[in-house]
């Protein structure tokens, strides 16, 4: 029985590593092609629906799909009832998992098969170039997956004699309530809803539990997913914590369909094909996992947008700071992780913008945002870019972590020039800077009008000739107030702080101009400016 224990442990090892093995290599062979074609086709959460089913069957995850959701809202590529769709048509897409393996691992046996399926997949991984070493993780963990089947099939036939379905809960209400949480469990320890339900099936398949005992088990197994997601959701975003608790709130339901369904689905099953749950009770059992997430799905897309209404209400938007889109969860998957980063870039830039704007006219430059709230989010920002670069493949995100930093540290120096009060307040004394201050001001307003849908080359560009403009003519203006240093119409002090408050000027145009670069995708070079950072 020991060794029994230990193959039937082993096996489901094997199942759970190949599906690790399997869904890297699948993400890998997808690249990013997948998550844009998420967000290019979900539209409503009809469409997020079906692009979450489809995104899941293929990547063998929802927690991967999940997780870019997440950081898509997070981003504002989606809308929350949009991510509903995405994360609703996610069950259905796991349900894949488990026909994949009631075909190949019950019906066809293709365990002993799978190893020259392992061995290719290893010469690809080991021998291949780009993608086609994708395609040899995928395959090699594909046959992985079935030869910890097979081993759990052989490990579970040495307890046929000791763990029968008697020695289960009975099949009454209670008692299906009971290997629910038993399936719960199992998914919790597992991490895996579908390596449950692999179990479950194999339980099922040597006798040691009957139909609906494995069933009520697979409907525990989908609640159990939700449980992890809502731990991680604790202390992470607003966006994860609306999508873990939605996930949860709609699994339970659905949970609570399944068990009214499961005695109509034997009945029904029974009239039309009456030998259907002894002849390949996996095949029935993973027809009822599909079967009540469908229902459920086509149950819950019609009350998508009030459910989002709902779950908005439940879990408010509180926190003021501008970096509250990063998620550390999200750096697992680096395009919704760069997508999330490339918003928050967007949010300080704006605000930033809008202090520059009052600053130049004397308003209160505090803001939306207090001070000590708004340099504790470039910190964030700092550290969120950081482990997203350590955590990313090399040269993969190359273009846009580097572009990230370069705004970042732009950003910074406009956050510390905007706090030099004395600069700014000769600027609105001096009459010679002021259509300069005016048309910083207009710039500044335009690119904040187009930060959401994009920055538009033309406003791009003003900004760039400005800030050309700008440089190209310090000389000039130093020159012009060395000048009228010398004739007494400035003091030495004054002229010091024009040339002070024309250098702000400057420096400033510079680099919002530079900012709008790298958010907008222009110029990505830094190597073509017109200088470096002038001290003071």
């Amino acid at each position: 029985m020991y060794d029994n224990l230990l193959t039937t442990l082993g096996g489901l090892g094997l199942f759970l590593m190949g599906m690790v093995v399997m869904t890297e290599g699948l993400k890998a062979l997808t690249g990013e092609g997948l998550h844009v074609w998420l967000t290019r086709f979900t539209r409503s959460p009809s469409t997020g629906a079906l692009t979450g089913t489809l995104a899941t069957a293929v990547l063998q995850s929802s927690s991967a799909t999940t997780v870019t959701t997440v950081g898509f809202v997070a981003a504002g590529l989606l809308t929350f009832p949009q991510a509903l769709g995405i994360v609703f048509g996610a069950n259905l897409g796991t349900t894949v998992t488990g026909w994949m393996v009631a075909l190949f691992g019950f019906k066809l046996k293709i365990g002993a098969a799978a190893l020259p399926v392992i061995f290719l997949g290893a010469m690809l991984r080991m021998f291949g170039r780009g993608r086609w070493q994708s395609l040899g993780r995928a395959l090699a963990g594909f046959g992985v997956i079935f030869l910890g089947i097979g081993f759990m099939q052989d490990g579970m036939h040495g307890f046929t004699d000791t763990v029968t379905p008697d020695r289960f809960p009975p099949d009454t209400l209670g008692g299906r309530l009971l290997l629910l949480g038993l399936g719960i469990l199992i998914t919790l320890v597992t991490q895996s809803s579908s390596a449950g339900v692999a179990i479950a099936m194999t339980a099922l398949s040597v006798g040691a539990i009957n139909f609906p005992q494995a069933a009520a088990m697979v409907i525990g197994m989908d609640v159990g997913t939700t449980i992890t997601a809502v731990v991680a959701a604790l202390g992470s975003s607003q966006a994860a914590r609306r999508t873990g608790f939605s996930h949860t709130i709609f699994n339970i339901f659905t949970a609570l369909a399944a068990l009214l369904l499961l005695d109509l689905y034997v009945w029904a099953l029974g009239a039309a094909w009456p030998r259907a749950i002894t002849a390949s009770p996996e095949l029935a059992l993973v027809g009822f996992h599909t079967l009540f997430n469908a229902v459920a799905l086509l149950v819950g897309l019609p009350l998508a947008q009030p459910f989002a209404r709902l779950m908005e209400a439940l879990v408010p938007e509180r926190s003021i700071s501008l970096a509250r889109r990063l998620d550390h969860q999200l750096i697992k998957e680096p395009v919704a992780a760069t997508a999330a980063l490339e918003a928050t870039l967007r949010d300080l830039f704006d605000d930033l913008l809008d202090r520059l704007g009052r600053s130049l006219v004397g308003q209160d430059v505090e803001g939306r945002v207090p001070v000590g709230v708004i340099e504790q989010d470039f910190r964030d920002t700092r550290d969120f870019l950081d482990e997203l670069n350590a955590a990313g493949e090399k040269g993969r995100y190359h273009a846009q972590i580097g572009s990230a930093m370069h705004a970042l540290d732009h950003l910074q120096r406009m956050y510390w020039r905007i706090g030099q009060d004395d600069r700014i307040d000769a600027i609105r004394a001096d009459t010679q800077l002021t259509a300069e201050a005016i048309e910083l001001r207009t710039l500044c307003s335009e690119i904040r009008s187009c930060l959401e849908p994009g920055i538009d080359i033309s406003t791009y560009q003003r900004m760039g000739h400005f800030a050309r403009r700008l440089w190209h003519k310090a000389e000039e203006d130093r020159d012009g107030a060395i000048e009228a240093a010398v004739a007494h119409d400035l003091s030495v002090a004054e002229t010091g702080m024009r040339m002070a408050a024309q250098r702000w000027l400057q420096r400033m145009a510079h680099h919002s101009w530079r900012v709008a670069a790298h958010l907008g995708g222009y110029d990505l070079e830094e190597a073509d400016e017109p200088g470096v950072e002038a001290p003071g």
